[in-house]
């Protein structure tokens, strides 16, 4: 059921019990505010107090009997019908300044070296109240009370490895205390933090760290599986940045998603030869020279299955031209087209892996391999086939990785992000698939690719 009520002179509507902290989110106007609408129950006041633990969601609302307005909290008040809410007076404004005052004071040691920016929900407020002050003397150790807190609060979250904590950033906001752990979804408490204590630390991020390109955001999906779960990008020209789950989602990044580290447009842009950058006319001659020298019944093929259907069935249609009759396709990608995305094992327009010819999926006792993408999920496994099979295999794939440098050829191909489309959720929904990478032109198709490789 909708709801239609009026936000400081705009008539706004919202999904009945939301709180007006929750409505006013979902569509991108921000109430300040320090804790998560994301994780708090309503009305639950007296129950547990850390659900207005910042209170800086401070709001006048009038409801459609009353006469005057009343202070409210935008985290702990549904909406209703004929609602009225004032966001932004000059009471609001005067209570709201002198309680961000109130945290810098015990903070600013902190926040004049911090680097998270506007990252940080706290550096975004002070700066749009344009708050400054000296800071008090005990600010410092009065907060170190508070670490050894949450710190204990932490360690029974678990954390995944990769996600790392700034503790000076800390300001007690209570979002730890309140934060019920999804298995799979450990590392939201990232997204959920207003002060941007944990962060992911992953691989890629190192190479990244003196890139001063202005960082962009775009709101997409994320490419770790098949569910494609919304998310945001924060990238630069060809690489990027951070993943995070969208304002408004719930649980919009499991762990899986938040850890990927093979995002860039520019990490392969010329064949590979023995992990060298090599022409594509000379590493043309290696490849035939490659294929001519297999034995077919020691060969196999590893496919993953993160393209568009056209480019799996072509490949397919490719390693059975070869003679090769065993192969192994890898689920756990995205594979699309314009169309449609079903499970992990199933792909677009209607067809399935099953579909495409059956293969022997046994390929223990192969020694030579034709590989596109990196059809091993898990890095471990990559790096035990690479060191296995180094100079013994030929893959098609559209980054950097262990596979290519120990590849006897790795040709680059184009990637997901570097087109457009459409596809329809889990829900049945169709959504658009926007490309958040400039497109790289020395970067085929694998169709193109392979018909350049016999022409």
């Amino acid at each position: 059921m909708i709801v239609k009520f009026n936000f400081d002179g705009k008539t706004v509507s919202a999904q009945k019990g939301y709180t007006i902290l929750q409505a006013m989110s979902y569509i991108n106007i921000d109430i300040p505010h320090l804790c998560s609408y994301k994780i708090n129950s309503t009305n639950t006041y007296e129950e547990k107090n850390s659900i207005l633990m910042c209170r800086l969601c401070l709001v006048k609302v009038k409801r459609k009997n009353e006469n005057s307005y009343s202070f409210k909290y935008a985290c702990n008040e549904i909406v209703e019908n004929g609602m009225s809410v004032l966001n932004d007076d000059e009471d609001i404004i005067k209570y709201r300044t002198s309680l961000l005052k109130s945290i810098l004071y015990m903070h600013k040691p902190i926040c004049e070296s911090c680097k998270a920016d506007y990252i940080c929900q706290l550096k975004k407020y002070l700066d749009i109240y344009n708050i400054s002050m000296p800071a008090s003397e005990n600010a410092s150790n009065e907060n170190d009370i508070n670490i050894k807190e949450i710190k204990e609060i932490i360690n029974k979250i678990k954390l995944p490895s990769y996600i790392k904590a700034n503790y000076e950033r800390c300001i007690n906001c209570g979002i730890c205390q309140d934060y019920k752990v999804i298995d799979g979804y450990n590392s939201m408490i990232t997204d959920l933090c207003p002060t941007h204590v944990f962060e992911p630390q992953r691989s890629i991020d190192k190479k990244l760290d003196e890139d001063i390109s202005d960082i962009k955001n775009i709101n997409s999906f994320c490419i770790g599986c098949n569910h494609l779960c919304d998310v945001n990008y924060s990238y630069i020209d060809y690489s990027i940045k951070d993943i995070s789950s969208p304002k408004g989602k719930k649980y919009g990044l499991c762990d899986y998603g938040r850890k990927l580290d093979y995002y860039s447009n520019n990490m392969l842009e010329n064949p590979f030869y023995n992990g060298m950058a090599y022409e594509f006319d000379r590493a043309k001659e290696l490849y035939h020279k490659f294929i001519n020298e297999l034995d077919i019944e020691s060969s196999a093929a590893l496919i993953s299955t993160m393209y568009p259907l056209e480019d799996i069935k072509a490949f397919d249609d490719f390693i059975y031209s070869l003679g090769i009759n065993k192969a192994s396709f890898i689920k756990n990608k995205m594979a699309t087209n314009s169309y449609n995305v079903r499970d992990n094992y199933t792909n677009i327009n209607n067809y399935s892996i099953k579909d495409l010819k059956k293969l022997d999926n046994d390929i223990n006792k192969s020694n030579k391999f034709i590989v596109l993408g990196d059809g091993l999920d898990d890095n471990d496994d990559r790096i035990d086939f690479a060191k296995k099979n180094k100079g013994n295999y030929i893959v098609f794939t559209p980054y950097f990785s262990v596979l290519a440098y120990n590849a006897y050829i790795a040709f680059p191909i184009q990637y997901l992000g570097e087109f457009e489309g459409h596809y329809i959720d889990s829900h049945g929904k169709t959504k658009k698939m926007i490309s958040f990478l400039d497109k790289n032109k020395n970067r085929l198709s694998l169709r193109d690719l392979l018909k350049y490789l016999y022409l």
